[in-house]
């Protein structure tokens, strides 16, 4: 019976995950220069994999990320979206590290954050390449670059404010 609950736990971390992610991304939106937006859903993206580990991470970021593209009418996105965003909080999780008590560590917060960032970057930069060429992958490089600053920038204070409060302790699954 244990399992089952474990499992009915994951199901439910997972879909409550996907669905902040999703909301974050859609809530603030400004238009890129040629297509796309800048948006704050890898911020939801890097607290989910901190909190809840790889493969929700992962889950997380592809479908919550591809579920704001497809709501939003940016449906060609939505595919590569799934992948970049789903690696992104997969290697987010990864990176993170905890101490002997269990507590985040905040250089591995910003190592993981500023690498997990640039992958979206340059992901997000080989895809508009392949799709649509240089003349709309270029010009979208600052606006994802902003994004992904941003986001690494505010996931530390909030992971940090998060693990003070107690509420990662308290969101213990199995990983």
């Amino acid at each position: 019976m244990g399992n089952d609950k474990s499992k009915i736990k994951n199901i439910v971390y997972s879909a409550m995950a996907v669905a902040l992610v999703t909301v974050a991304t859609m809530i603030i939106r400004i238009p890129s220069p040629k297509m796309g937006y800048i948006n704050f859903g890898d911020i939801m993206i890097f607290i989910t994999a901190a909190i809840l580990g790889e493969k929700i991470g992962f889950i997380a970021g592809g479908l919550g990320s591809a579920f704001a593209d497809i709501l939003g009418g940016y449906f060609i996105f939505a595919p590569a979206t799934f992948i970049i965003k789903g690696i992104e909080g997969f290697i987010f999780a990864v990176l993170v590290k905890k101490d002997k008590e269990g507590r985040l560590k905040i250089q591995s917060i910003i190592f993981a954050s500023i690498l997990s960032a640039l992958w979206m970057v340059l992901g997000y930069f080989i895809y508009e390449y392949l799709i649509f060429g240089i003349g709309t992958a270029y010009p979208n490089l600052p606006a994802n670059l902003i994004q992904g600053g941003v986001s690494a920038a505010a996931s530390i204070p909030i992971l940090l404010a998060a693990e003070k409060s107690g509420i990662i302790f308290k969101l213990k699954i199995n990983k």
